[in-house]
């Protein structure tokens, strides 16, 4: 590397640094979502619209900065987006920060203003994170669709939901650009962007509505836009390809670009990968583009590359000239990333770009014909068309769906939901004994009444089991298909146990749709083939299967032995604790009561009083969180050995998300007014998992869990009492494999689901050194205060059995300039 090189880094890192010292100054004024502020400033700076002070008056040169934009037609255009976050800021702090940016060079600032523009623009976003919006894409993607569509010098380019103007910094000075963005901000930061890159089409970058006040008075070259995904328009509009109407947002888009494309135009669009599924009048409207040659190549990408959601994207080429009729390009660029850190994926897109124009069909890429497409009833997912050749049986070969009549609703019946499916070879027949009556609340529920093999099409795992009818009816809900089973060709215990084969998990794999809540179509299960031997070697399988169950069982049962005598022990140093406990809490309970009895007496309208006007925190909210934290020692010592195990607990169903609101609830009653407690679902679980979360779960040993995190929190990282803080409990899937879970230290079984939990705070970080295996050692002592305790070794082994004993914690020490200091993550997997 040349010495000049390294110096203009070391000129471009003390920039940024500089830059991001504002970010620091506007913490206590601004919330993170404002700090785009700093690009406005920046700008001006390089721009000499914010020059060095003339006057020793704040009113004065401040007044000189306006007057200075009022003079400049882009500045004063944008300055209205800005006016009210620059009145939030306390005006000593304004004057820092006016002055931090003036110690910047103005000449390497100008020298490498767009490299510091992007790189201030990403530490803004990923200070904010996921609530940065939708508006954020990753470099990569957007340089690689402009460099698909392959422009002319002088290709006229419309952009619809145009976002940050991602797609408008690849453009060159020739090519004619027309964006439109609806919200305030981010049309803002994207007229500063294309300044920063120095296009001259500002002009063309509008503040406005695509859906409203679409084009349509010229036709374009390229129409490029990633829309917000799944987005549904508030008004029909009657497609100009179908003639049907239409209410969401992709649809809108192609339906609009291809009619204002002209004769040799091109649409390029970046969309969710459900698109690509999706029946309905989406599949009518993908059928009208494949009859008409308009989809040329679909390409998907790895998932993760998106800040904000876990849902994995693909690109869409449309063109008005086919370049091969009667086939479609399949790109699979699913593995085309590079790990950026722990969370974080970088797209290889120049690696897609080669294999583009390589246009040879390999492990990568293929050419389908639009009769294979037909047979997939428009299913353009692209894994199903690279599933390799597997000899066999189709499934409905010797199965078939059995349809069963509706439930009546408001009936006591014995339901079959996906937690009630075995998910053991071994023991893997279920009767009606085993299930409970209960109400049927829905219409969706099948009655079934014969024997049958359940398969669960939701989610990671099928859970094969065998229903044994014996006479009482079971109704089983959507997520389940029950199969009649043809038994002179398949023994149900060997079919049960051959779908855990490798050859089948491949084709499920292929066939299986969605990120966040993976799903199985009942066409798509039939068509699963098995390798079926003869009946007497199925048999034969079977009895060695049946053989090394009852040696399985053996070993439990001495298991069992050896652990009746530990749990005796606990349960005996339990009942000893809630002896000892049990006075000293009525003790407290009895005290209680008496205080509220004189304070009735002095004045019956005690309850109402204020304990904090921030938190609107009363007297009597005070009196009910000692009463509730006392029963909670009480349930402990009675019923648990959680005072006593961290490993050995029962574990039952629970309402993940009802658990996480009412402890969120409960704890912030109790916190200091300078602590704040916030718990943050991710947008994937409320629209994806419609804000259900069933897990198999101790409340009190995961309410043990959260208050140790907690209480971690205010003891050793806020060592600073005066000082204002925040505590975030973030809940979101995960959906990463069994590799990428290995580098969070999480161990997971790729046939689940799970969802993950971060708890963050914004306090003294972990010590340089500090890692898991210190935070998880029994009496380890760290940090300022060296205390010792059970603390996270507790966290860790109440974890683990939560997840079947393997590991399911992680630790982080996050960036200095990143909004929380550390975050104590676990994962949990999903019923």
């Amino acid at each position: 590397m040349r010495e000049d090189k390294i110096r203009d880094k070391e000129i471009f890192e003390r920039i940024t640094n500089q830059v991001w010292q504002c970010a620091n100054i506007l913490r206590n004024s601004l919330d993170a979502s404002s700090f785009h502020v700093i690009l406005f400033l920046l700008s001006t700076y390089k721009d000499e619209i914010l020059q060095h002070p003339k006057y020793d008056n704040h009113f004065d040169w401040y007044h000189q900065f306006l007057d200075n934009i009022n003079k400049d037609s882009f500045y004063s255009k944008i300055y209205q987006e800005y006016v009210s976050i620059l009145q939030k800021i306390n005006p000593r702090q304004l004057e820092e920060v006016f002055y931090c940016i003036q110690q910047i060079d103005e000449f390497y600032l100008k020298l490498n203003f767009e490299e510091i523009f992007e790189f201030v623009l990403k530490k803004t976003i990923d200070f904010q994170g996921k609530r940065s919006g939708a508006s954020v894409q990753p470099v990569e993607i957007s340089r690689l669709v402009i460099e698909l569509a392959n422009l002319d010098n002088n290709a006229k380019v419309y952009n619809p939901f145009a976002g940050l103007a991602s797609f408008g910094i690849y453009l060159n000075e020739n090519q004619e650009y027309y964006g439109q963005e609806i919200n305030a901000s981010t049309w803002a930061i994207g007229q500063l962007r294309l300044k920063a890159h120095n296009k001259p089409f500002t002009y063309g970058y509008e503040r406005d509505n695509s859906i409203e006040k679409w084009n349509e008075f010229q036709k374009f070259d390229l129409i490029v836009a990633t829309p917000p995904f799944k987005m549904r328009i508030q008004s029909h509009f009657r497609s100009y390809l179908t003639g049907e109407n239409y209410k969401d947002v992709e649809s809108f888009l192609i339906d609009k670009g291809i009619h204002s494309l002209s004769n040799n135009g091109k649409l390029i669009t970046v969309f969710s990968l459900s698109f690509l599924f999706s029946g309905g009048r989406l599949a009518k409207l993908k059928r009208w583009l494949i009859d008409n040659d308009l989809i040329d190549t679909i390409i998907t990408l790895p998932s993760g590359l998106l800040l904000n959601t876990s849902i994995p994207v693909c690109i869409l080429i449309f063109k008005t000239i086919s370049s091969r009729p009667g086939y479609i390009k399949f790109i699979d660029a699913s593995s085309f990333f590079t790990k950026d850190g722990l969370r974080s994926k970088k797209l290889e897109d120049k690696a897609i770009i080669d294999l583009v124009n390589l246009d040879e069909e390999n492990e990568y890429l293929r050419y389908v014909t639009t009769d294979e497409i037909y047979k997939n009833d428009f299913d353009l997912s692209v894994g199903r068309y690279f599933l390799r050749n597997i000899q066999g049986t189709k499934l409905s070969a010797f199965s078939s769906i059995i349809s069963g009549l509706r439930a009546p609703i408001n009936e006591h019946m014995k339901q079959v939901q996906i937690r009630n499916l075995k998910d053991d070879v071994f023991d893997s027949v279920l009767t009606s004994d085993e299930l409970e009556n209960t109400p049927i609340k829905r219409g969706t529920f099948r009655i079934i009444n014969e024997s049958c093999l359940l398969i669960a099409t939701r989610w990671n795992t099928l859970k094969p089991t065998f229903f044994n009818y014996t006479g009482d009816p079971i109704v089983i809900s959507q997520a389940v298909v029950a199969l009649r089973l043809d038994e002179s060709i398949v023994n149900p215990t060997f079919l049960i146990n051959e779908f855990s084969s490798d050859y089948i998990q491949e084709q499920l794999d292929s066939y299986r749709v969605g990120t966040v809540q993976p799903m199985l179509r009942k066409k798509d299960l039939e068509n699963i083939i098995f390798q079926l031997p003869s009946m007497q070697e199925q048999k034969a399988k079977v009895s060695g299967i049946i053989e090394l169950s009852k040696r399985l069982r053996k070993i439990e049962s001495e298991k069992e032995n050896i652990l009746s005598g530990i749990h005796k022990e606990e349960t005996e140093s339990s009942t000893s604790l809630s002896h000892i406990l049990g006075k000293p809490l009525l003790s407290i309970g009895s005290s209680i009561e008496i205080i509220q009895n004189a304070l009735s007496n002095l004045d019956p309208d005690w309850k109402s009083y204020l304990i904090s006007q921030k938190r609107q925190f009363t007297l009597v909210d005070a009196f009910d969180s000692i009463s509730k934290n006392v029963k909670y020692i009480q349930e402990l010592a009675d019923k648990n050995t959680s005072l006593v195990s961290v490993s050995n607990f029962e574990l039952n169903e629970l309402h993940f998300l009802k658990f996480l609101s009412e402890f969120v609830k409960d704890e912030k009653k109790s916190l200091n007014n300078n602590i704040s407690l916030k718990l943050d679902i991710h947008e994937d679980i409320k629209e994806l998992m419609a804000n259900q979360v069933l897990i198999k779960g101790n409340p009190q040993k995961l309410r043990i869990v959260l208050v140790n995190l907690l209480d971690n929190a205010k003891n050793h990282a806020f060592t600073n009492k005066e000082m204002s803080n925040k505590i975030n409990i973030e809940i979101l899937p995960f959906t990463s494999n069994e590799e990428e879970a290995s580098y969070f230290n999480y161990d997971i079984d790729g046939k689940k689901s799970y969802v993950e939990v971060k708890v963050s705070n914004t306090g003294v970080s972990f010590l340089k050194d500090f890692a898991l295996k210190d935070y998880s050692r029994k009496n380890f002592a760290a940090g300022i205060t060296r205390n010792r305790g059970l603390g996270g070794y507790e966290v860790n082994e109440i974890l683990k059995a939560h997840n079947e004993g393997k590991n399911a914690l992680n630790i982080v020490s996050n960036k200095e300039d990143s909004e929380y200091s550390t975050t104590v993550s676990f994962i949990i997997p999903i019923l």
